[in-house]
């Protein structure tokens, strides 16, 4: 269908803002989204809601690597939030147990210089659900961890760059040496051995621990728990698009729908399991078990999954700086890349018009309607 065959675009526009079940924006790139023969998911926050369970993991590895370290209750306020909202914004923290390692290793440069580590042997923790106390107030306590995720954030915001988990551990070195401080996070990344793999890295076990929990790591990985006995957070998701939601999509997209994340497959398949007949399996790339060119936001997982699906135009719908930059820069290796942005907050989808998303929805089950409308 060309680009002739669809209504303008300010009918449209004026159509999808008058209807109060829509809020959508088509900003720029309407025939891509018109002519997409295929359509690639991200996961995390765009069909799956993680908020129980990748934030909650989070939550839990950071309070209780600073209660195991220093003998420190943490308590976690929405600027939790702000600073998370800020990584996230940079378009280098997909992973979230970069975030994580991101956010203890502030928080331990902002502690007492007179403090020291106070671990000396690892116990495994059974009593794990005392760490998953939910957001409280605005600011988090002590207050010298509202200080380090306040100058975190700060400095993100206000340098407008791209960041990613080795770039901002080059800006705490020097924040550090400042509080002389330094010393101490040398031997914290010396602990954390991070990143790296599971059953390798100390924090990157520790992680998928909480998040898969202890009957997840043994079906994944063939692993006894070491660090954590705990039932894992991963059962917390919540399945966001419907089974009508890919039905109608389908009718569309001849080419057919696939998954490019930055989780792994194992746990992808278990919270999709109820519609996971819907998805191209074999087009789909789970970079989290892939090699390091996999992850984003370089084009490689997103390139590869559509040439398994046979197209170059398709839409791809995610909710992360990262998943706009690897549409981008899929576009500029060949591809037709129709980028949906999936956001609910105001700030960031400002942000995604800024930085050239094609369209805006709220929810992923607006993206069949979004299509229909364009395709009168």
């Amino acid at each position: 269908m060309s680009f002739k065959n669809c209504i303008s675009i300010d009918k449209l526009l004026t159509k999808l803002w008058n209807d109060e079940n829509f809020r959508m924006r088509i900003l720029a790139g309407i025939e891509r989204i018109l002519n997409a023969e295929a359509a690639i998911f991200d996961c995390d926050g765009t069909i799956i809601d993680t908020s129980g369970s990748y934030e909650l993991a989070m939550r839990v590895s950071i309070a209780l690597m600073i209660d195991k370290l220093f003998n420190i209750e943490v308590r976690l306020g929405k600027d939790f939030e702000d600073v998370l909202a800020s990584l996230r914004m940079t378009g280098g923290f997909n992973n979230d147990s970069d975030s994580a390692s991101a956010l203890i290793q502030t928080i331990c440069i902002f502690l007492p210089s007179t403090l020291d580590i106070k671990l000396k042997k690892w116990d495994t923790v059974k009593d794990v659900d005392k760490y998953t106390k939910p957001i409280e107030g605005s600011e988090s306590y002590p207050e010298y961890v509202h200080e380090a995720f306040k100058w975190l954030s700060n400095e993100l915001k206000t340098k407008k760059e791209y960041f990613d988990l080795n770039k901002v551990e080059k800006l705490l070195d020097v924040k550090a040496s400042s509080l002389k401080t330094h010393h101490r996070l040398s031997k914290i990344r010396s602990m954390l051995g991070y990143p790296g793999n599971f059953g390798e890295s100390f924090f990157a076990t520790l992680f998928d621990e909480i998040f898969l929990g202890s009957e997840g790591v043994e079906k994944k990985y063939s692993w006894k728990p070491r660090y954590v006995l705990y039932k894992g957070t991963l059962e917390n998701e919540i399945l966001l698009i419907s089974e009508e939601s890919i039905r109608r999509l389908a009718r569309y997209l001849p080419k057919g729908i696939a998954i490019v994340t930055g989780r792994g497959r194992w746990e992808t398949e278990k919270t999709l399991s109820r519609v996971l007949k819907y998805f191209n399996m074999e087009a789909s790339i789970f970079t989290a078990d892939k090699g390091l060119e996999y992850e984003k936001p370089r084009p490689k997982a997103l390139i590869e999954s559509a040439k398994s699906l046979g197209t170059k135009k398709l839409i791809y719908a995610g909710n992360s700086m990262e998943d706009l930059l690897m549409s981008q820069a899929a576009c500029r290796e060949g591809l037709e890349v129709g980028f949906v942005a999936v956001s609910n907050n105001e700030d960031l989808s400002r942000e995604f018009e800024v930085r050239g998303a094609d369209a805006i929805i709220e929810d992923i089950n607006q993206l069949p309607s979004l299509i229909e409308n364009i395709r009168v």
